[in-house]
């Protein structure tokens, strides 16, 4: 069974990856689907799960298989402007259920942060932001981000975000999500 570790990644994934095509995995990152990616360390002892780009359904279903066929730690989230509400908490949930990590490396915005606030360590670099803001639909999404949110220990966050409308940002940085509770962790992007 393969093993995917998180711990100690941000500092090496900040220093080691170039923006390749507007994403942030190197050129060496294998691609599994739904912007999900592995990133092996230069000495190849380790390798780590990466999210890079937009939550789909498809981002949901190859983190369901990835999670059934290895061992995972957690999920590094290079960058993301969110996506579906559904495949965010599927997402979610299993990191929960899990007990595993989650770290920012750059940003997370919209539904991507429903995948951050599901891990049992949170961690941010320095540079890290969040960006919340109300579901496009509220009438719909409302209820069942409320459910979600109050699962993952966060509904005050939830309920601040609907207060910011979709389409504008409410952007927290590592610092004020760790004094929020929301990062539990702010790891240096220097070396």
């Amino acid at each position: 069974m393969r093993r995917f570790l998180v711990a100690g990644l941000a500092v090496l994934t900040v220093s080691a990856c170039a923006p390749t095509g507007g994403m942030m995995v190197s050129d060496k990152a294998r691609a599994l689907g739904g912007n999900l990616f592995v990133e092996t360390t230069g000495d190849g002892q380790a390798q780590f799960l990466v999210l890079d780009g937009e939550i789909t359904p498809e981002t949901a279903a190859v983190f369901e298989r990835v999670t059934i066929d290895a061992e995972v730690d957690g999920l590094v989230i290079a960058q993301s402007p969110g996506g579906s509400l559904l495949a965010s908490h599927q997402i979610g949930r299993t990191i929960k259920a899990d007990r595993m990590n989650t770290i920012i490396l750059v940003n997370c915005i919209s539904a991507c942060v429903d995948v951050f606030v599901a891990g049992k360590s949170r961690e941010m670099t320095e540079i890290a932001e969040l960006g919340l803001h109300a579901a496009t639909d509220t009438n719909i999404s409302y209820e069942i981000d409320r459910r979600y949110w109050r699962e993952m220990g966060f509904p005050e966050l939830n309920e601040a975000a609907y207060r910011v409308p979709n389409d504008r940002l409410w952007i927290i940085d590592a610092v004020q999500a760790k004094r929020m509770g929301v990062a539990t962790n702010i790891l240096s992007a220097r070396r």
